[in-house]
């Protein structure tokens, strides 16, 4: 599961995206960077599965 979502970029960057577009004939859409799943022992993930279970939601670890 990767929880992506359109980056917030400034109007140089978009700009420079706007003319690979026309340049490609493609329409790209530019997605902020995922950190990497954090590797957790098998304590930190007991404890994650009880609060899961406690809140009733699905928690993922990211590296900080």
């Amino acid at each position: 599961m990767e929880c992506t979502r359109p980056a917030k970029l400034p109007e140089a960057p978009v700009e420079e995206i706007r003319a690979l577009e026309k340049k490609l004939g493609v329409t790209l859409i530019a997605y902020e960077k995922v950190h990497p799943y954090k590797k957790l022992n098998p304590a930190q993930i007991e404890k994650i599965q009880t609060a899961e279970k406690d809140i009733g939601a699905i928690l993922v670890a990211y590296e900080a």
